[in-house]
């Protein structure tokens, strides 16, 4: 399963045209291989400007599984947020350390555009998925 963070979602319903976009248009043809924490369902659906856009997505979305998150997963984010601290990585969003926590503990790869998913996979067992090089 791949978990597609906000930035990569923004880029595919603005239209924007890459690797990226073109790679979750691929992906989202094989059915089960795309996945989302409900965190990310509501960050997308809030930048939509206009009603039809907004449907559009919510019904796309709300087809994909879901990846639900525990207590336990809150705390471990918390701690890996303190961990990278001490390793002098300052990761921006709290949302970045729970999706990469629930990423690690699911075995997800994450497709993302944010830098700071680089620097919490450098010090964790946070896994990227790349666009493949066939692709770009």
């Amino acid at each position: 399963m791949i978990m597609v963070d906000t930035s990569v979602w923004a880029a595919f319903f603005n239209g924007e045209d890459g690797p990226r976009t073109d790679e979750l248009a691929r992906l989202l043809t094989n059915s089960g291989s795309v996945c989302l924490i409900p965190l990310i369902l509501t960050e997308v659906l809030q930048g939509f400007r206009t009603d039809a856009g907004f449907e559009q997505a919510r019904k796309l979305l709300t087809k994909l599984p879901l990846i639900h998150h525990f207590i336990s997963t809150h705390i471990a984010s918390a701690r890996l947020y303190r961990s990278l601290r001490r390793q002098g990585v300052t990761v921006r969003g709290t949302i970045d350390c729970l999706l990469a926590q629930c990423c690690i503990e699911t075995g997800t790869w994450l497709f993302s555009a944010d830098r700071d998913f680089r620097f919490i996979a450098e010090h964790s067992n946070l896994q990227l998925y790349e666009v493949p090089p066939s692709v770009q």
